[in-house]
Parts: structure tokens; sequence; C-alpha cells
């Protein structure tokens, strides 16, 4: 009898005991980190009057429905069965990429607003790049134990069975696209996941560039 592959243990161990925590725990950090966020751009001078109402009633609905998607995923993850929890999986994260991409939009729009303010002045750029790395996160985890053989090549020792990856594995992974613009030692061999990563290294790009000339006028 074949052994279970990576994806399919580690799947077992997110949908039951304290596996399921590190999920909670993890979204409601994305909630978190967009809400932050959302209050930034609602106090930010750089919008113009006619518009401020307009996009603070936009980020007050995207943020009662990203608190809505994420209350049916975690209901899901502990009552529903894999259809509903694969569905709620599926809207939350494709909720959270809009987001993240409205807030890396928002964040070139007052890039400007940076100046003379001091590193200090740059939170937002960091809050947005930390949101990438946990979005992206739970993306290559949803697809590595929602597709079958999952989307990752884990390297193991010669004669060892690959183990199981571990939460932090995954986090190993956003982190360095978004600084080396590529996978890591773990190869990516699904076509639908590479397109993700092609995304996650163009927003990369965008916020390595509004951190660069933002840290440059910070000071100016």
């Amino acid at each position: 009898m074949a052994s279970p592959l990576p994806a399919e243990l580690l799947r077992a161990r997110l949908t039951s005991g304290n596996g399921r925590l590190l999920v909670i725990v993890a979204t409601m950090l994305v909630w978190l980190m967009d809400l932050l966020l959302a209050k930034h751009l609602e106090r930010n001078q750089g919008i113009a009057p006619d518009l401020h109402g307009i996009i603070t009633s936009i980020e007050r609905l995207g943020t009662l429905l990203f608190v809505v998607v994420t209350l049916g995923l975690v209901v899901s993850l502990y009552r529903g069965g894999r259809r509903q929890l694969f569905g709620w999986g599926l809207l939350y994260l494709s909720f959270s990429v809009i987001q993240l991409i409205a807030n890396v939009m928002a964040m070139i729009m007052t890039a400007g607003h940076h100046q003379g303010l001091g590193l200090a002045g740059l939170w937002d750029v960091a809050a947005v790049y930390a949101q990438s790395v946990l979005v992206f996160m739970l993306i290559y985890i949803f697809l590595d134990v929602s597709t079958p053989g999952g989307i990752f090549v884990w390297p193991a020792r010669k004669g060892e069975v690959p183990p199981t990856p571990h939460i932090i594995d995954y986090m190993f992974i956003p982190l360095n696209v978004n600084s080396t613009y590529g996978p890591t030692s773990e190869a990516l061999i699904s076509r639908p996941a590479k397109m993700v990563m092609a995304l996650q290294v163009l927003l990369a790009i965008l916020m390595l560039t509004v951190l660069i000339a933002g840290a440059v006028s910070s000071f100016n």
C-alpha cells in the first residue's frame, strides 16, 4: 500500500485538532491587517474630498464581506463537509486576493504622502507586504491540499520519505517569492499554481518599488 502523500497528510492535520486553530489565526491576521489598512486609507488626506465618502463606503462594505466570508470558512472548518470547506476556502481566498490587490493599488496612489515622515511612515507598505505573505501562504496551502498529488514536490534527504509540510514551510515560500521573484527549493508542478505565483511576483515588484521610493522620499 502506497504511503500518503505530504499534501494528504497536511490536509488531515489542518482539518482536525489544533491544526484548525492555525488556519483560524492565519485568516484572522489577514482580516486584521486589511482592517488596519482600510482605516489608514480613510484617514489619508491625499484622497480627493468628493471621493472620500465613496472610497470609505467601499472599504467598509469590503470589510463586512471579509468578516462574513471568514466566519463561513471557520464554521465549515468545524462543521462542514469537504465540498463545503472547499467552496468557502475558495471564496475566502478569492476575496483576499481582491482585497490585497486593492490595498496595493491604494498604497501606490498614496505613495507620495510618505515624504518627510521617516521610515515609521512606511508601516502601511510593510503591512501590505506582510498581508501578501499571509494571503499567498494560505493560497499555496489550499492549492496543495485540494489538488490530487499536491502542487509541490517537497525535498527529502536521500532514502527518506518526504516530510509532512508545516505551515512554516508554506510561509517560507511566499517570503522567498516576494524577495527573490521565484520559487524556493520546493518544485512547483501545477500550472494554475504557477499563474498564482506569477501574480505574486508582479505584486511583489510593485510593493518593493513603492517601498524603495518611499524610503528615499521619507527623509526629503
